[in-house]
């Protein structure tokens, strides 16, 4: 449990009511993760999200000769394991702490738990998921885009 003053300067909690807040916080874990730490990785069963506190963490997938490409960065408020906690996939990516990193976590099973209690802000927070997964889509579409003009050019 984190205290839901912690929570209010996270964006990710930003629409939340300090009622909300309150509601929520018991089912936060606080986790602190040093430089080089593995969070996660890739295909290992999760069904925790993360929100980060403090700290710096990359998202890598393993190529074919075993080594770790790295696909973004992620600081400060941004959130990770998004994806598992939804859909109970297998991690679809390694994420290793580049800085000293303090995360808060939420479980599924907990999560789901509040739905009955508190649906106005089960479906607040499932809203800041898909708007997150809302800017990766379109990031990279943008970045499939600059791909395919830089290797064949503008044709229409």
């Amino acid at each position: 449990m984190v205290d839901p003053k912690t929570l209010r300067d996270i964006t990710f909690f930003a629409d939340l009511t300090e009622d909300e807040l309150k509601a929520i916080s018991p089912i936060i874990n606080k986790k602190n993760y040093k430089v080089g730490d593995a969070i996660f990785k890739e295909n290992e069963d999760g069904t925790s999200m993360y929100i980060i506190k403090k700290g710096e963490v990359k998202a890598c997938k393993t190529a074919p000769d075993n080594e770790l490409l790295t696909l973004t960065l992620m600081k400060d408020g941004d959130i990770f394991g998004e994806m598992s906690f939804l859909d109970g996939r297998p991690r679809s990516a390694t994420i290793i702490a580049i800085a000293d990193t303090e995360v808060y976590t939420i479980e599924k099973a907990d999560f789901e738990n509040l739905l009955d209690k508190q649906p106005r802000m089960v479906y607040k927070l499932m809203r800041s998921i898909v708007f997150h997964i809302h800017v990766i889509v379109r990031g990279m579409n943008s970045r499939y885009m600059e791909m395919v003009n830089y290797m064949w050019g503008r044709k229409r």
